[in-house]
């Protein structure tokens, strides 16, 4: 009930937007451009600047093309939808080092250290090299918001369990056991990315 509720509160927002509401661009806005900056930052290899101007043009694209938002998803997995879409026609021009190519060249003595990361911190040299950036960003980014944001309090800002819980507003258990979930669920996203790597060698 709660994701027909939401897709219909999408397409109202549309249908503001459609007639020429500024108001509602602007709660489309406010309500989609930080989780889209997070979904897009982790997908190309937490490059601040690429993240900034896929976000902007995922953001011009949707609203040029709003009219084709039919409410069978909601507006984020949508735009998120255009967000992969920019983000492929930038490798194009870039050229970089495709995932499947990197999954094959990153040393396995990160793949270790990053599969065990539900026992072991990750170490900052390591998630300072490129290729592993790349791969963390690949993993993060199939993970839930709540899960992506407890990794990144914990291993990429240094935050304690407290401080999280305090920038969340939840108590100190309730932050510990979603970080736990989040080890989890990365360690098992990883692991399978390693095992594609394996399959395609």
């Amino acid at each position: 009930m709660r994701r027909v509720n939401e897709h219909r509160d999408d397409l109202a927002l549309r249908d503001r937007i459609l007639d020429g509401d500024r108001e509602a661009a602007e709660a489309l806005f406010r309500a989609h451009a930080d989780t889209l900056f997070e979904f897009v930052y982790y997908r190309v290899g937490m490059d601040r600047t690429i993240c900034e101007d896929v976000v902007q043009e995922t953001l011009l694209v949707a609203f040029d093309k709003l009219g084709d938002f039919d409410g069978r998803s909601s507006l984020h997995t949508w735009m998120c939808g255009i967000a992969k879409n920019r983000i492929r026609t930038g490798r194009r021009k870039r050229q970089p080092v495709a995932i499947e190519d990197l999954l094959h060249e990153t040393d396995a003595e990160i793949d270790a250290v990053l599969a065990d990361v539900e026992r072991e911190p990750l170490p900052e040299d390591v998630l300072e090299a490129r290729e592993t950036r790349e791969l963390v960003g690949a993993a993060l980014s199939s993970l839930p918001p709540n899960y992506r944001r407890a990794l990144a309090d914990k291993y990429l800002e240094g935050l304690s369990v407290p401080e999280t819980a305090r920038r969340e507003g939840v108590g100190v258990k309730a932050a510990e056991s979603t970080l736990h979930r989040a080890k989890q669920a990365f360690g098992r996203v990883f692991a399978l990315l390693a095992k594609r790597r394996g399959e395609a060698t």
